[in-house]
Order: C-alpha cells, then sequence, then structure tokens
C-alpha cells in the first residue's frame, strides 16, 4: 500500500485572483488559510479521525493590505473511503467570505488512489474563492520503480458570471525515499471569458517521520493570464514566484501543532508574506 501521505507542501497553480479558492489535497480542496498559491496535504493514518485547526496572516505591499482568517478540517480515513470536510473565511480590505468543501480519498487499488472534491462559496458582494470549485485527481504507482507515484488531475472554477473561471489540468510526481517525501508538478490553466491559457510548475520537498516531526520546502513559479469583465473589459497578464517552508511537530502521541511562511511575488503588483499557524489532533 501507498505510505500515509503527511504534510507535503504542495505548491498548486498560480491562479488568477479571482480564482483562489483553497485545497486540502494535491488537486482535492484547499485551505483558505493557504489563500495564496499553495497547499499542505495532511494525511490522518493511523487514526480514524483527524481535525486540523488553522489561522493566517499576511502582508501585502502596494496596498493589497492585511489578508487573514481561520479554517477547520475534518477527515476520517477508512478502507476505501476517506472524506473529509472543509469550511473556512478570508477578510481583506474589501470584506469577508466563506467556502465550504467535501472531498474524498478513493482507494481503487492497492497501487492507485483517487481524490475528488467539490467547494461552494457564497457570493455576498466579495469574491475571493469560485462560487462552485471541483477537483478529481488520480495516483498511481508507477512500476518498476519503488517509492514512485505519477498523477494527473484536472480543477473546474465557476462564478456567479457564467463567463468567468476556468479549468486547470496538471501532471506530477511523487517520490518517497528514506525519511523524504518529493514532488513536482506542472500545471497548465485555461481561462473561460478570453480562452487565454498561461501555465506553472511546483516543486517541494519534506523530511522528518510521522508521529515525531516534519520540516519541509517549496517553491513555484509561473503566468497567469485572464480577461477581468468589467463595464471594459480588460485582459490581466502577471507573472508569479512563491517559496514555502514549514516545520510541524507532534507534542503528544496524537496532537501537534505547526507554523509555515510563504512569499510570494506578483511581478509589478505586490509582495506578500504570510504566516499560518496550525493545530492538529488525531483520533
Amino acid at each position: 500500500r501507498f505510505p500515509p501521505l503527511t504534510d507535503i507542501i504542495e505548491p498548486m497553480p498560480l491562479l488568477p485572483r479571482t480564482c483562489t479558492l483553497a485545497v486540502c489535497l494535491v488537486l482535492g480542496f484547499r485551505s483558505a488559510s493557504a489563500q495564496g498559491d499553495t497547499v499542505r496535504v495532511i494525511n490522518a493514518a493511523p487514526a480514524s479521525w483527524f481535525v486540523q485547526v488553522n489561522g493566517f496572516y499576511s502582508q501585502a505591499d502596494n496596498g493589497f493590505g492585511v489578508w487573514r482568517g481561520l479554517d477547520v478540517r475534518l477527515l476520517h480515513a477508512g478502507k476505501r473511503l476517506s472524506p473529509f470536510l472543509n469550511a473556512g473565511s478570508q477578510t481583506r480590505q474589501g470584506g469577508t467570505q466563506t467556502a465550504l468543501g467535501v472531498g474524498s480519498y478513493v482507494t481503487i487499488t492497492p497501487k492507485i488512489f483517487a481524490i475528488v472534491g467539490a467547494g461552494v462559496a457564497p457570493d455576498n458582494g466579495v469574491v475571493f474563492f469560485p462560487k462552485l470549485r471541483t477537483d478529481a485527481a488520480i495516483f498511481v504507482a508507477v512500476p518498476g520503480l519503488k517509492g514512485v507515484l505519477a498523477s494527473v488531475g484536472v480543477t473546474d472554477l465557476r462564478f456567479t458570471d457564467s463567463r468567468t473561471g476556468g479549468q486547470i489540468w496538471s501532471l506530477g510526481s511523487m517520490v518517497y525515499r528514506g525519511r523524504g517525501i518529493y514532488s513536482a508538478g506542472i500545471f497548465h490553466v485555461t481561462d473561460r471569458a478570453s480562452g487565454d491559457q498561461s501555465s506553472s510548475w511546483q516543486a517541494g520537498g519534506q523530511w522528518g517521520a510521522q508521529g515525531r516531526y516534519w520540516i519541509g520546502l517549496g517553491a513555484s513559479a509561473g503566468t497567469e493570464a485572464y480577461r477581468v469583465l468589467t463595464a471594459t473589459p480588460f485582459d490581466a497578464r502577471f507573472r508569479s514566484q512563491s517559496a514555502q517552508a514549514f516545520a510541524s511537530k507532534w507534542v503528544t502521541k496524537n496532537s501537534g501543532v505547526g507554523l509555515r511562511y510563504d512569499f510570494e511575488n506578483k511581478i509589478d503588483a505586490y509582495r506578500r508574506h504570510a504566516f499560518v499557524l496550525s493545530y492538529f489532533v488525531a483520533f
């Protein structure tokens, strides 16, 4: 069977600013605490239930101000299905928006598993997340390469205005070597309003042992291309770079704390520094 997924840093594709809903898995549900273009992956093994609470605070320059929020994740680890629930909110200068997501790991065979998820975010005049997001990804153990997985995934983003949003396709890999877990991926984004294409890449790694500690690093970069539909529509183009570092430590047999730092450089727009504090418990 696959080794348990732990605190893998999985930078997500660099999405348009209006397309930054969080997922708590590789292409599952992004956490509102990740709110930029990154996400952590955490599994409940070997316990049956897993709860994590995240609080985040970030500061962006050029007038983008403070972003802060809170989210809670609940996961139940089963033999074939491991369903999860994610609820969170994010506050910026323009207001606050909440998001709710559900999904599951699906074990198909001992060498193949999938992650599926869907999320909603009410449009209350403040749009940080898509109104509807659906995700699916499949992971397959590569024959003849011990501890190597390959993945393919797709994400669909939809907003109140049906002309906006887009699709993201991804190809990735994950490698387990000793105490290290390494990941890499490429992403292709199609904007629904303009048909414009953009792409990005990510790479990350973590070292440690489940039940003791994990430390990790990650990086990503890419382009964004999308159309902003206003009274006078215009096309937006950005290049982005980001880096992440985290550490988590079990303080009891079944619980622990984590700290994460994110840096994002959206060239010609802003630079953002973010901190995420987490508490998790398995039972």
